[in-house]
This record gives C-alpha cells, structure tokens and sequence, in this order.
C-alpha cells in the first residue's frame, strides 16, 4: 500500500466503545494535521496489546503512528502538528509521549525517576472535571521535550519507520503490561526517547499492577538484562539504588512464588548479590522500619 506523505495514524485498542468515542472526537478537535484512525475492537478476540499494535500499525498509511489508550482526552490544540514538528527538527527522535523515566534499573523499570506532565482521574471516572483531576508534573531541567529511556504507554508517537525496525514483541510479552517499557527500551538502543512538558493529557485511570504485570517485568529483565541498567546520562547506578529496586520487585512477587522469586533474583545478580541482599540489606530495611515505628509512639 502506497503511504502518505504527510499525517497521523492513530491506533486504540479498544474494549469500552464510548470511552473510544469520547476520546476520538477530542483527537478529531485538537489533532492539528492529517489523520486517520485505526480502531480495534478486542472485545471478541481478545489480543494483547503487542499483538493488536502490531496489526493495526501494519494497515496504516501514514509516517507517524500514535498509539494511544482510549481512556484518555487530549485537550491541547495542535497536539498533533507540534509532535510532527518536534520530530522533523530533531533527528535523533525515537518515542514522544508524556510520562517516562529517565532510568531503567536492572532490577526494576517505573518512573521514580521520570519525566512527566498529565492529568490523571484517581476515581476512575468516564469524565473529567475539576474536582476528579490530578495533575502529575514534573520538569526539574524546565524544557519543553524532555530526554527519557522509558515511555509510557498511555501514548506514543513514533514514526512508521522506526516501528517497522523494532515492533511490539507480541512473542515475549503477552497481556496489557510491560509493553510500553519493552518497546521504548528496545528503540532507545538506537534513538533519543522524549516526553512532551508542554501539552497536556487527561488519563481516567491510574493502572493497577497485578500478576501479569510482575510475570512480564522479568520477562523484561530476561531479555534485557545485557543492556541495563540504562540512564539517559549514562552514568551508573549504584548497588544501594539497586537494591532498593530489587526489594521493590521482590516484596511484589511472593504471588509467583519465593523459590521462583529466589531464582529470578540469582539470575539476574549472581549469588554474590543475593548474598549481600539477604544477610545485610533486609535487615537492615526491617531495622529502619522498627526505628520508625519506635520514633512515631515516643
């Protein structure tokens, strides 16, 4: 299929047709430049994420994709043409979007340490208003496209071209977590991730992690373990900071089992590591806990 040269394909998985609908009609207004939408309905069939991006990004004819969640609303005027701008000025552009972290642990990937500007609903609702909004921000360096690893997944804009070289690894990574980190990670092994400080988005949900999201997490470690940790400075990450994330990971995933949780751990640090993690930073953590505690009832 011939592609356009100018314009934006949208791309929603969807499962809720209304939040879709509200969504669509807030890209229609704001949007700024060429577009078409690519909606899937997964209601019957059921793909994960990977899977149903990988499909429909195939039928797109046009040289930027933005994948976008549809329970979002997107009220900045001219949303669209600005990231198109952004990214035919900067060549080293890899994925847009407007949540990332600037650091990608080996033990764990979040956005602790981010870089980030949305509105988010914390009840869940289908509309926003001024008293349901919460609005997440942060920009220590105070510019308008920010440097991150990682990308959300709640949007990303990227072009055709570098989607075609790294698509969604619909083979490792099943379900709805973890593709987001995975996809911008493996893209910022070539290119500059960013997010966007400027524009604002509305998102009518906070995401709750659950077992699959734990099961893909190392599923990430696994396969990235060569790579990490990662930091847009470059610079290393330190066995504390490590551990910190480890113990995150680990106090998350007693539902998969503590010989399998032991396991993982070894695999990705070495004994040494889990040597040192047992006998000197857990109790040390469970000390601090107590000097807590006794500190709160004096």
């Amino acid at each position: 299929m011939e592609k356009d040269e100018t314009g934006i394909s949208v791309i929603v998985c969807s499962v809720k047709p209304e939040l879709c609908n509200q969504m669509l009609e807030s890209v229609k207004n704001t949007i700024g430049t060429n577009f078409e939408t690519i909606v899937f309905d997964n209601r019957e069939k059921q793909w994960g994420i990977c899977k149903v991006y990988n499909y429909c990004a195939q039928k797109a004819k046009f040289p930027y994709l933005c994948f976008i969640h549809e329970d979002i609303i997107m009220p900045s005027p001219n949303w669209g043409m600005n990231m198109v701008m952004f990214y035919e000025k900067t060549t080293d552009c890899g994925v847009i979007g407007f949540a990332g972290g600037t650091v990608a642990k080996r033990n764990f990937c979040g956005w602790e340490c981010g870089r980030y500007r949305w509105y988010f609903s914390a009840d869940n609702s289908k509309t926003h208003t001024n008293s349901n909004l919460n609005y997440r921000y942060k920009n220590p360096d105070n510019v308008e496209f920010a440097k991150v690893v990682t990308v959300d997944g709640l949007f990303l804009f990227v072009k055709r071209s570098i989607w075609i070289e790294n698509p969604f690894d619909e083979k490792l990574i099943k379900g709805f977590h973890f593709y987001d980190a995975d996809f911008s990670f493996a893209i910022a092994q070539k290119w500059q991730n960013y997010v966007c400080l400027t524009l604002d988005i509305y998102h009518f949900s906070v995401g709750k992690p659950d077992k699959t999201y734990f099961e893909n997490a190392r599923i990430f470690q696994k396969k990235w373990k060569h790579a990490l940790p990662l930091s847009i400075d470059k610079k290393e990450i330190g066995m504390i900071k490590e551990m910190d994330t480890a113990y995150l990971l680990f106090a998350n995933t007693y539902r998969l089992g503590l010989k399998s949780s032991i396991n993982h751990f070894i695999k990705i640090n070495g004994v040494l590591y889990f040597f040192v993690f047992c006998f000197f930073y857990i109790p040390i953590k469970k000390l601090e806990k107590i000097i807590k505690i006794i500190k709160q009832k004096l």
